[in-house]
């Protein structure tokens, strides 16, 4: 190995270890948020997240059972055409398995895919934002791997901020980090969106089992 190859390691290391202190600390904040004290009160945070992330760009499928959620994997399966899909998760793979998407638990640079399936515990209604948990150990960020993000998620796992967001991850996962991702609205050419590993789309299956089949989120 060259010394700049060493260098380049340690370096990526470093950086590494820093984002996982700052994901950790009590004090993070997202780059632009005021103290809580200066925000205006939500009425209804779940409400708030619904129209934030998806003026952000995310899109919104709603299930009620895991049936739904099977329903719209299958869609999007066959819908999309995916040749290869990352499962982050391994109690992910029997829904992967019934939807006849081809998955693979690992990835390496000569083997793009073409989404990433992924777990969400935590949604920030400020913000419109996704929170992903990972083991300290293997901390990995899900930026940049594929051109769909598509992440399974609750209701009940809104929170209203990120305050609550980190006091949620430290009761319930001590030894782990959180990443943090807000979509953002796709570049487009000739009229059509562009999604690529840099901009990917956010499809957010929403369990709802409160809601009655045809209701949606008051404006």
């Amino acid at each position: 190995m060259s010394q700049n190859e060493s260098n380049f390691i340690t370096d990526k290391e470093y950086i590494r270890s820093v984002i996982r202190k700052s994901t950790l600390s009590h004090d993070h904040k997202e780059e632009g948020q005021p103290s809580l004290q200066y925000l205006v009160p939500m009425d209804n945070y779940q409400v708030e997240f619904w129209q934030n992330f998806q003026a952000n760009g995310g899109k919104i499928l709603r299930c009620h059972t895991r049936q739904d959620r099977l329903k719209f994997l299958k869609m999007l399966a066959e819908d999309q055409q995916y040749n290869a899909v990352l499962s982050t998760h391994n109690n992910l793979c029997p829904d992967l398995e019934q939807a006849q998407m081809n998955y693979v638990n690992a990835i390496s640079v000569h083997m793009p895919v073409d989404a990433v399936v992924a777990l969400s515990t935590c949604l920030v209604a400020r913000t419109g934002s996704i929170g992903f948990t990972q083991p300290v150990a293997r901390f990995v960020s899900l930026r940049n791997i594929a051109k769909d993000v598509i992440v399974i998620s609750r209701m009940s796992d809104i929170v209203p901020d990120l305050e609550h967001a980190l006091e949620r991850n430290k009761k319930f996962g001590k030894e782990a980090g959180m990443e943090f991702v807000t979509p953002t609205v796709l570049p487009k050419a000739d009229g059509k969106e562009v999604r690529t590993p840099q901009h990917p789309r956010y499809i957010l299956l929403l369990l709802d089992e409160n809601r009655p089949q045809n209701a949606q989120p008051a404006d």
